[in-house]
């Protein structure tokens, strides 16, 4: 009786383990579009969609926005659901494009808003976004 109480809760301890670790690094890129329809932000009425993935506390986080068509513009949501970064222009006037690269201050679900820089802008653009684990 003892040895499979026992094994029971090695089991159930590896699991918690598993389940606790640091999530994988990603690399991902999404082509969306803005359009009419699309969820709209409070602030200033543009259209937006959104991307959730995870990292652990501590990864460097990199989303680039790029496009023809719209002015990009990122928020990122941190595990608690707040903007915790939003990103413009690269270099103002030169390169409108859209990049935020920053340490996960926490371990869980991020949400990037692909957004435009003004209301009503609607278009084709791609967003990557990239974990890194840090160095040990």
């Amino acid at each position: 009786m003892l040895n499979r109480r026992l094994l029971a809760a090695l089991a159930v301890a590896s699991l918690f383990a598993i389940g606790c670790g640091k999530p994988d690094p990603i690399n991902e890129t999404h082509q969306g579009r803005l359009e009419a329809g699309d969820s709209t932000h409070p602030s200033d009425n543009s259209f937006f969609d959104e991307y959730s993935f995870k990292a652990g506390e501590g990864y460097t986080i990199t989303v680039n926005m790029t496009s023809t068509e719209v002015d990009p513009y990122l928020h990122l949501r941190g595990p608690d659901g707040t903007d915790i970064q939003q990103h413009d222009d690269i270099e103002p006037g030169t390169n409108l494009n859209a990049r935020i690269t920053m340490a996960a201050p926490a371990t869980g679900e991020y949400t990037v808003l692909a957004n435009s820089a003004a209301q009503g802008e609607t278009g084709a653009y791609t967003v990557t976004i990239q974990t890194t684990a840090p160095a040990n």
